[in-house]
């Protein structure tokens, strides 16, 4: 025998018992006058024909908020039904009073073909956030000379003694050869690019009329970018001779001042040897241009060292309310911008110049020592005379007529000696600092254009503005002027440093500073790129900091004018002992930075 589950048939039994129920999923239509709404109709079967006269007449009408069913072809109307809303099932009411589709925002327009456009939207505001790292180069220097313009330059100032010491085609292969500097001047595009890392945060929100706000902060950090003369000099330095060298820089003088071109003994160590060290140690660096009072100017030559450092900083922030679009596509918007912007650009530069303070040439050449004259072997690179040191300094290395060993190998070094104190010139320093602060703030204004929708985008930014620029210059240094000098009563060549003395070891030195107030036009212009790639990348897509995230990828161009730059605004004077010294001299043109940048970008 087979028994049935005993659930189908109960459950059967209960449907079919139920199969003339009325069931009811909620309550009944209001009882108010509304349009397209079922309304309730009175019950008065003594209004029908046929109905008996003299019945007793029936109850007044229905209630508001009862439910009247309509009479059926054959019979009077039903009793009126019970009321609406009554039971369980009275919140599920299918006519509710304000409708869930009413949106907060709608805007009507017409477009430019004269149709009318309609959009609606219950987004509300939408925020942005993105973070960046930046990569940025500062504008370089440029071009400027480090030092005077119009000064003589130093080959121009010793021709006639350089010629005395050897013969006028050794000078021409100098003056004609601009592959063989002779303490050439120089100029700041040594320095090598101003490269510096950032970052970048930007903050905002979109209105439902895609109108918005954002708030924008950056700051590069500084870049240090140091340039030696040294690096391009065929004579190096040898490490060996180090320690000789540190005895010879360091007062006294170990040079005699008698000008007899004998050193003085130093214990362990020869004449000769000492010789050898300052030939090989020596270097035909460069020059700086100055304006010494007179008509063609001085150039100062530096044996030791010759460096530039050039050092660039700058941050800002900005505010900006962004218009509804002007131009409003399905893949391209364009807004208009309004806003303000602070921003700070610091720049300095340092020049430092070490000099041995003596004067050389060929001991076999020359009888006497040349005013101004560092002799030195033509900067080729090679070592003709091969006594191991290349490109000699107080020595002529010359190989014309093939033998290789033409040259003498003993040079004639001497320090000049000021003939009122009888004191020697000794080995020093000259170095200039030269910084500018600038402060910009003004309104800005521009426009935004977005091309693209939510998985690709490019979008950027144009402004301009007027800023006002407060500014501040300092600017200070020591020993700038013709250290090689030493007779005060020389009417061609007078001394132009001042002895220091106990009670003021600096009288060389000197400081200035000015600040200033006006008005700098500004402009920038960015463009970007972001892409919703992370649910692609397989580990990415599981984060959850990256699911509303878009990668982003730029670059930012900045650009200020009427800007002091510190390398121009000198006035390169040096002669301490007639009251020059050099200066600030404001010279202003543009300044910039452009920045790479790659970050992530939220709108939520």
């Amino acid at each position: 025998m087979r028994l049935l589950h005993w659930l189908a048939p109960v459950l059967s039994i209960v449907l079919i018992s139920h199969a003339y129920s009325t069931v009811h999923a909620q309550g009944f239509p209001p009882a108010e006058m509304q349009s397209r709404m079922i309304q309730p109709v009175s019950y008065n079967p003594a209004s029908f024909p046929g109905y008996p006269q003299n019945a007793q007449a029936m109850p007044a009408p229905v209630q508001p908020g009862f439910f009247q069913a309509a009479a059926g072809s054959n019979g009077y109307p039903t009793p009126p039904g019970v009321p609406m809303n009554a039971g369980p099932e009275s919140p599920l009411s299918a006519f509710p009073r304000i409708s869930p589709f009413e949106h907060q925002f709608q805007q009507h327009r017409v477009d430019s073909n004269g149709l009318w456009s309609y959009r609606a939207s219950n987004n509300g505001k939408r925020h942005f956030l993105s973070m960046e790292a930046l990569f940025a180069r500062y504008q370089n220097p440029g071009g400027a000379l480090i030092g005077n313009v119009g000064t003589q330059s130093y080959l121009g100032m010793v021709e006639d003694e350089l010629i005395d010491a050897t013969d006028e085609d050794y000078y021409d292969q100098f003056s004609e050869n601009t592959g063989l500097p002779y303490f050439d001047q120089k100029y700041f595009n040594n320095v090598p690019k101003l490269n510096a890392p950032g970052f970048r945060l930007r903050w905002g929100w979109y209105n439902d009329d895609e109108s918005g706000f954002e708030f924008t902060g950056w700051w590069i950090s500084q870049a240090d970018s140091d340039w030696s003369a040294i690096e391009q000099s065929t004579h190096k330095p040898n490490p060996a001779n180090q320690a000789i060298m540190d005895i010879l820089l360091s007062p006294p003088n170990f040079i005699d001042p008698a000008g007899t071109g004998v050193v003085s003994s130093i214990p362990g160590v020869t004449t000769a040897q000492v010789n050898e060290v300052l030939q090989n140690e020596l270097m035909n660096l460069g020059g700086l241009p100055l304006d010494d009072g007179t008509v063609d100017g001085v150039t100062v030559p530096y044996d030791l060292d010759f460096r530039v450092k050039s050092v660039s900083q700058a941050w800002g922030t900005n505010a900006t309310w962004l218009s509804t679009p002007i131009v409003d596509k399905k893949a391209l918007k364009v807004r208009g911008l309004a806003g303000a912007r602070y921003m700070q650009v610091r720049e300095g530069f340092s020049f430092v110049g070490r000099d041995s303070g003596l004067l050389y040439s060929d001991a076999t050449n020359i009888a006497g020592i040349r005013p101004d004259l560092k002799l030195f072997s033509l900067p080729t690179g090679t070592d003709e005379n091969q006594d191991g040191i290349v490109d000699n300094a107080g020595v002529v290395e010359d190989d014309s007529t093939g033998g290789g060993t033409t040259g003498t190998s003993t040079a004639f070094f001497v320090a000049p000696v000021d003939p009122v104190t009888g004191q020697p010139v000794q080995p020093y320093t000259t170095w200039v600092n030269n910084t500018v602060d600038t402060h910009l703030a003004g309104p800005e204004v521009g426009f935004q254009f977005d091309l693209g929708g939510d998985k690709f985008k490019i979008w950027g930014q144009t402004k301009v503005g007027i800023m006002a620029n407060q500014e501040k210059i300092k600017l200070n240094g020591n020993n700038v002027g013709m250290g090689i000098r030493a007779d005060p009563d020389d009417i061609d060549r007078p001394k132009a440093l001042i002895d220091a003395t106990p009670g003021n070891p600096n009288p060389n030195a000197f400081s200035d500073s000015q600040s200033h107030t006006h008005v700098s036009p500004m402009f920038e212009q960015s463009i970007f790129m972001e892409m919703a790639i992370f649910d692609k990348v397989p580990v990415l897509k599981r984060m959850k900091m990256l699911e509303e995230a878009k990668l982003k990828v730029g670059y930012t161009y900045i650009v200020a004018g009427e800007i002091a730059r510190p390398y121009d605004s000198i006035r390169w004077q040096g002669m301490p002992t007639r009251g020059l010294f050099p200066s600030i001299d404001v010279e202003r043109e543009s300044w910039s930075v452009g920045t790479w940048s790659v970050g992530l970008d939220w709108l939520y």
